[in-house]
């Protein structure tokens, strides 16, 4: 049997995951030094270097480190599904990805719900772009993502949560604030804000390109709460598929969302885990318990 531990594995994790000993320590709730020796131990019973440490400039994963990171995952998984459950709670934890639009929305609503579900399951979260999202999941990062189905790749396990469509995002004293629909070829010499985090930007040009329409891009940006900002203050319309349950921006200017005419394919918002990947206990909970509960605004 191998001479390492469990604690040791977790210690090697949490520095892979917060790029610092020190962060890793302050999320363990341990000392810095007490983690460097996990790890060192570690490394001296496999016989091979996990770590690059750089003073001031954190930590870097060996071809080794990356290699054993996602094996590490999965047994610190396993032993957490050994807890007992005499008293029939779920026990452990899972990391949940989801996509960068959709985590103000839905997060705040899945950790208390899910929480009150099982308060003995421990839910940790990471933001990304789609591409980030599946990458995630392809090396063990992540347990689970929350994303748009247009953006799945290869063939994980999905499950659909609810469906939304892309948008027109107005200020509110636009000419087309009162229209019911608006279609894109009406916009086309109005400036454009652009929503430019992958893939929406490749979705919505291909939106534009069957409209006819090439747009006038007044500004770019991956930042979804300021590109809604700019719209409020007039400076252009956007096209989105999110949709906040405030109708306001984040200075609190009025916006106004209105459907495109034709109306666009639906896009479906799914939780995505790995294909031969067993889920552990506290993530098939998770995958229960969220279709019906997991919903957008409205």
């Amino acid at each position: 049997m191998p001479d390492f531990t469990l604690r040791q594995l977790e210690c090697f994790v949490a520095v892979a995951d917060h790029a610092t000993i020190a962060h890793a320590a302050g999320a363990l709730h341990s000392s810095p030094s007490a983690v460097n020796t996990a790890v060192t131990e570690l490394e001296k019973h496999l016989g091979e270097a996990l770590l690059i440490r750089r003073r001031a400039h954190g930590v870097t994963l060996t071809t080794a480190g990356r290699a054993l990171l996602p094996q590490a995952r999965a047994l610190l998984a396993a032993a957490r599904d050994l807890a007992p459950v005499s008293d029939g709670q779920v026990r452990g934890h899972f990391m949940l990805g989801i996509y960068s639009t959709l985590s103000a929305s839905l997060l705040p609503a899945i950790l208390d719900g899910f929480g009150r579900a099982h308060p003995r399951v421990e839910v940790d979260f990471t933001e990304g772009s789609g591409d980030e999202l599946l990458a995630a999941l392809d090396d063990g990062r992540v347990d689970a993502a929350i994303l748009y189905d247009r953006d799945i790749t290869g063939l994980p396990h999905t499950r659909a949560l609810y469906q939304v469509r892309a948008h027109v995002l107005l200020p509110a004293d636009h000419r087309l604030a009162g229209a019911e629909r608006v279609s894109l070829r009406e916009l086309a010499d109005d400036p454009f804000i652009q929503f430019d985090v992958a893939p929406a930007w490749q979705n919505t040009s291909a939106l534009m390109a069957a409209a006819g329409v090439s747009p006038r891009v007044e500004y770019v940006t991956g930042n979804y709460e300021l590109a809604r900002s700019l719209v409020g203050r007039g400076l252009g319309y956007s096209v989105l598929v999110n949709r906040p349950a405030s109708d306001t921006s984040h200075e609190g200017r009025k916006l106004v969302v209105r459907e495109l005419d034709p109306a666009p394919e639906p896009v479906a918002v799914v939780i995505a885990w790995p294909r031969g990947r067993a889920a552990s206990r506290p993530l098939q909970a998770f995958l229960d318990w969220a279709p019906g509960r997991v919903s957008g605004p409205g």
